[in-house]
């Protein structure tokens, strides 16, 4: 819907860019849900347990990408520091990539 409302604003004679876009992919196979998003290019941190994997790509203080495969509830919150450009120094980053629900 972004897209849509910068691409209507400009056809109408307006002025707007879209620049927040990022690459993002989500397929589930019998209830095992995927979900990866911006680039890969950076310091990782990965978390797994039996049933989850995630890793997280920083890179100049900012959140570049990640990879959420099982446990996928909170990646609209990962979206956003990457689509926001959130400096990770302004937010706690420590816990927020353990328990990204604490960022609200």
């Amino acid at each position: 819907y972004m897209q849509g409302e910068t691409a209507g604003i400009n056809m109408a004679g307006g002025e707007k860019l879209y620049d927040k876009a990022i690459p993002m992919n989500a397929i589930g196979f019998f209830g095992l849900h995927v979900i990866t998003a911006g680039s890969y290019e950076g310091k990782t941190y990965v978390t797994r347990t039996e049933n989850t994997y995630k890793k997280l790509i920083t890179k100049d203080n900012l959140l570049k990408g990640f990879i959420l495969i099982g446990e996928i509830a909170r990646a609209g919150i990962y979206t956003s520091l990457i689509r926001e450009k959130t400096p990770l120094d302004t937010v706690d980053f420590d816990l927020i990539r353990e328990r990204p629900q604490l960022m609200a």
